[in-house]
């Protein structure tokens, strides 16, 4: 008798191999094969088939997929049905067995690592192809980040991708907003083959290594993977490594800020893949660029600070850190001032100028402190005219503007 499998189990097997499981490719190579099946499995087993194990969520299902199978004698005189073609798939006649012990019951298949038994269990969860891709586009942060998009399951671990602060329409499209136009970053997605987000993990370019007072340029960090299977949290990694990118996270949470591994070589750089190592970094961000408002909760990179008159966001709090990525209501945590009279950094609790600005900008009358320019009407609002050149915006208060947009929600 040849192996019986059901066409939903060759299916899982074949997009759980086409996904990197290395099992799954080793078990079609085996079912494949012409011979008896006493030859391939263990036990008398036969008729292999899946099921789903369901367990409601919130916003999305767990599903584990056991394997059913078949082990009685159908040639017994006792049996029941015996000459019914359907009775191995009746339920009476079928037993569960979890993804291990299946991959146990192949007599030729190699003893496999704890990783790639718990990458195949994980795999073998979605029934489609997987695709890795890097974007840049605002349009592509938004659907990464909206909870509409992303797939209705979930394997046995807790999905932190269903779980985000940031999966709600306003706040992802401030987050959209914020990576695309303020700090210039792209974004890995995954996808099943219905277009659902499986994964998505921002990417950044241009990282610098602070070290001793020196900067290392030409680095690059992909950030904590948000997903919904373990498998494709792998799978992002790989593909990060495909893409020549410098880090990862060594730890996927928002706590081990500057725990990194080395994902390729940088011989020129002193890097070497595999290593793990704990590091300074910064990013600087194109701040000539306009974003609307806002800022998403930032795992890494969530210090904004401005240094040498550029604006960069830190993995480490520095003398001239202004603000803090780290609500989840879509804003910025005010740290310091920026004086929008001469972009000095501050922290009066009493006025947005420093001190010397308040010197310049205002004098003492009987009736109290009086600005000593006029006003001038700009984007609906009214400001000092000492503070805009040809009804535009000087630097600093530019700067200024710029940054208090991070604190609208």
């Amino acid at each position: 008798m040849k192996l019986n499998a059901s066409n939903e189990l060759k299916s899982r097997l074949t997009h759980a191999a086409a996904n990197g499981s290395v099992i799954a490719a080793d078990i079609l190579t085996e079912m494949k094969r012409n011979a008896d099946v006493s030859e391939i499995i263990r036990g008398g087993y036969n008729f292999f088939s899946t099921k789903r194990k369901r367990t409601g969520g919130a916003s999305y299902q767990k599903i584990r997929i056991v394997f059913t199978t078949c082990n009685k004698n159908l040639n017994n005189k006792n049996f029941p049905d015996r000459n019914n073609p359907q009775a191995p798939w009746f339920p009476e006649n079928r037993t569960d067995i979890d993804p291990s012990t299946f991959v146990g019951l192949f007599r030729n298949l190699p003893e496999y690592p704890e990783t790639e038994l718990s990458y195949f269990s994980s795999a073998i969860c979605v029934d489609s192809k997987v695709t890795v891709q890097l974007h840049g586009g605002m349009q592509d942060f938004f659907e990464a980040y909206s909870e509409e998009n992303y797939t209705p399951i979930a394997d046995t671990t807790e999905s932190n991708l269903h779980n985000s602060c940031m999966r709600y329409e306003n706040r992802a499209r401030n987050a959209a907003d914020f990576y695309t136009n303020f700090a210039g970053a792209e974004i890995l997605v995954a996808r099943d083959g219905s277009n659902n987000v499986l994964a998505r993990a921002v990417v950044w370019k241009n990282v610098q290594v602070l070290s001793g007072g020196s900067t290392f340029n030409g680095f690059s960090l992909i950030d904590r993977i948000y997903f919904s299977h373990a498998f494709v949290l792998e799978m992002m990694r790989r593909q990060a490594t495909a893409l020549g990118i410098t880090f990862r996270k060594q730890y996927n949470d928002y706590f081990h800020t500057k725990d990194v591994v080395a994902l390729n070589n940088r011989p020129d750089k002193g890097v070497e893949a595999g290593k793990s190592y704990v590091l300074n970094l910064a990013v600087e961000v194109p701040a000539c660029k306009w974003h609307k408002k806002g800022a998403p909760y930032m795992d890494t990179f969530y210090y904004v600070c401005m240094e040498n008159g550029k604006m960069e966001l830190r993995n480490s709090e520095s003398e001239n850190t202004i603000a803090k990525c780290r609500d989840t209501d879509g804003g910025a945590t005010p740290v310091r001032k920026i004086c929008p009279g001469c972009g000095y950094l501050h922290q009066s609790d009493m006025n947005d100028f420093c001190p010397s600005c308040m010197e310049k900008f205002y004098s003492n009358t009987i009736f109290g402190r009086a600005l000593r320019s006029g006003t001038v009407e700009y984007q609906g609002k009214t400001y000092p005219s000492l503070l805009f050149k040809k009804k535009r915006p000087i630097p600093s208060m530019r700067l200024y503007l710029q940054v208090n947009r991070l604190y609208e929600v």
